[in-house]
């Protein structure tokens, strides 16, 4: 059940590498894409996907989002952006993240984010969106410890489980509307732990093409860097400095639906 579950996990961050849920249902220009942008929905609208989380506007500056998939995996998380700045050539939105989980014993990891999101307006069919965040990671699993390595992991000198570990992430977006139905967009994600260790993790690159049926969107592609998938639990304990316990991958799909509502 636990292998289950710890697959299961991996299925939301595949759809959420690219995804922001959309306010409209036909964009006349690229300054009415939230998708990976700093706009929010507007007051009473809302999002619901397969993937892609619950999203509602509660006022025209303020989106609330929550992800189902991980309510299922005990997993408690929420979002919110708030929209600082709409201007015709540039939108400014600030974050705040959270999500604990506690399907995995004593050891529960959970972060806490906030940043800020910014889009820049090149034409009607061009913008480029930056982001970033600091994040405080809670109860982060250390390196091969009790004999079973972990892939997101940190090294200490002793061994100890840390507290809390200190990082920071950023994203830089590229989106073309090709037609007011059609969208491309590319993404590059990079996130560094800052303590109690420097280490950067691999970067990700992700690109995806939405198409908008109206009040059903659908997205396609790919994302590109470092996966762990599964567990082989049916091996033996590894020798020092391996780790056969997962499948790492270095290209996964990204697929997804979403409702407009």
């Amino acid at each position: 059940m636990k292998d289950a579950l710890r697959q299961l996990h991996l299925l939301p961050w595949l759809a959420l590498l690219a995804l922001a849920p959309a306010a409209h249902g036909e964009w006349k220009n690229v300054q009415q894409v939230s998708l990976g942008t700093a706009q929010v929905l507007e007051k009473g609208a809302g999002n619901f996907g397969v993937f892609a989380p619950l999203a509602y506007g509660i006022t025209n500056r303020l989106t609330v989002e929550t992800h189902p998939v991980y309510d299922l995996l005990l997993t408690v998380n929420a979002n919110a952006r708030y929209r600082v700045v709409d201007a015709t050539s540039w939108a400014l939105s600030a974050t705040l993240d959270f999500r604990q989980s506690f399907y995995n014993g004593t050891h529960a990891p959970g972060d806490l984010a906030a940043g800020a999101i910014g889009t820049l307006y090149l034409s009607d069919a061009w913008a480029l969106t930056g982001a970033l965040r600091y994040a405080a990671i809670l109860n982060p699993a250390v390196c091969a410890h009790g004999g079973y390595p972990e892939p997101t992991c940190v090294d200490s000198a002793n061994g100890d489980t840390p507290g809390i570990d200190h990082g920071v992430a950023g994203t830089l977006t590229a989106h073309w509307l090709v037609t007011p139905r059609d969208l491309l967009q590319l993404t590059a994600t990079l996130r560094m732990r800052v303590s109690p260790v420097l280490a950067r993790e691999t970067p990700t690159v992700t690109a995806v093409w939405v198409h908008d049926f109206g009040r059903v969107h659908l997205m396609a592609g790919a994302t590109a860097g470092e996966f762990f998938i599964g567990r082989m639990d049916s091996l033996a304990t590894p020798e020092v400095g391996q780790n056969p316990y997962y499948y790492v991958t270095p290209v996964m799909p990204v697929l997804d639906a979403w409702f407009r509502f």
